[in-house]
This record gives structure tokens, C-alpha cells and sequence, in this order.
């Protein structure tokens, strides 16, 4: 009979829940300890993010892009925006159109046409500096 009224008035049907959602959610000893900062940043995230328009949150990940420290050589270009990700998602999403791969060694190999042509026999006395410059204008104006 109790069964019945608990159902009735949903009192075990919501222990069961609950005990389902807690041990659902397991939390770790480190995350129990900052449950309230994560649920205050969650809420300044959300609410954060939707006052503003596209344009600015582009403008503001700009901005944070331009105050961080440039990329150090060693480090790979596309593993630097893998730990960005999460403070730059917009800009993030760009990392496949230009950090991509060349599909082919064409581009290569016509700077190395151009520069057999800026360097030939015609020209042999021809400064390195002067070469360079010759190249890069042919390739890039």
C-alpha cells in the first residue's frame, strides 16, 4: 500500500532519479571542491556569449589573439591553436582553410622556375640580395 502511494505521489520515483543522476555524475574529489567557481563560470560564459554579436566576439578574440605571445619556432603551428581552441573558437575554426597541408609540391616547384630564371647564364654576376628580390616580386606582385 505504501508502494502505491509513494507512486502516487512520486515520492520514490524522484528518490530513484536522483540516486540515478548522482551516480551518473560522479564527480572528482578536485571538481567537488570547485563545483561553485565552475557553475559561476558557466553562467558568465553563457550569458557572456549571448549579449554579443558575432562581429564583437570576433573583435574580442582578435583582441586576445594580438595580448598572447608569439608562437615560439619549435612549436608547431597547428598544435599552438589545438590548445587555443577553447579560448579562441572562432578564430579556431579558420585553422583548417590556412594551416591545411599542400595537396601538391606545385607551388614549390615554380619559385624554383622562377628563380632559374632570375638566375641564369645571362645573369651569373648577379647579387644574391637582388636575386631574392627578383624572385619574390615575380611570385608576389
Amino acid at each position: 500500500m505504501e508502494g502505491l502511494q509513494d507512486i502516487e505521489e512520486g515520492g520514490s520515483d524522484d528518490r530513484e532519479e536522483d540516486k540515478a543522476e548522482k551516480h551518473r555524475t560522479k564527480k572528482s574529489a578536485l571538481e567537488e571542491l570547485f563545483v561553485d567557481e565552475d557553475r559561476e563560470l558557466l553562467q558568465a560564459t553563457t550569458t557572456k556569449g549571448s549579449t554579443l554579436s558575432i562581429a564583437e566576439q570576433v573583435r574580442k578574440e582578435i583582441d586576445i589573439y594580438k595580448s598572447l605571445s608569439s608562437i615560439p619556432s619549435g612549436q608547431h603551428p597547428a598544435a599552438w591553436w589545438w590548445m587555443k581552441r577553447d579560448s579562441l573558437p572562432i578564430l579556431f575554426v579558420l585553422l583548417d582553410t590556412y594551416l591545411c597541408v599542400q595537396a601538391s609540391s606545385t607551388p614549390s616547384e615554380r619559385v624554383f622556375s622562377c628563380a632559374g630564371h632570375a638566375i641564369s647564364q645571362e645573369r651569373c654576376r648577379i647579387l644574391p640580395e637582388k636575386a631574392n628580390m627578383l624572385i619574390f616580386l615575380q611570385k608576389n606582385c
